[in-house]
């Protein structure tokens, strides 16, 4: 009779340390899902801001482009992903003869939130 009660208790026991081990895995489960959906959301971001980046090309190539603000120059659904919705700001600044500092600020909201800023030189081909 003593050893059943033992045997129950290290069952018990067993039982509780695989379901906290079960718990342990599915915290770090759940919290490596936001992570891709938030990595998800810088990717878009770079994506988006490597279509600015070839617009502004393409303008100083054909010597059209000016310091200023400039809006989005893609798709506009480009701008919508999933639950996420992204905003993308251009500041072009004169660096030179033909030469041209652009800051992209591209920040997104839905389920996660956050934001981007690349900065790239662009010079005009020829120059």
């Amino acid at each position: 009779m003593g050893r059943e009660r033992g045997f129950v208790l290290l069952e018990v026991l067993a039982a509780g340390l695989a379901l906290l081990v079960m718990a342990m895995c599915f915290h770090v489960f759940a919290g490596s899902a936001e992570l891709r959906e938030a990595d998800a959301c810088r990717v878009r971001a770079v994506f988006l801001a490597r279509t600015q980046f070839s617009a502004a090309q393409a303008a100083a190539n054909q010597k059209a482009l000016l310091a200023g603000g400039y809006p989005w120059q893609g798709e506009a659904g480009d701008l919508q992903g999933g639950e996420e919705v992204y905003s993308v700001e251009t500041d072009v600044a004169g660096a030179g003869e033909g030469s041209f500092k652009v800051v992209v600020k591209v920040a997104w909201q839905g389920r996660v939130r956050g934001e981007l800023e690349l900065e790239r030189e662009v010079v005009a081909h020829g120059i």
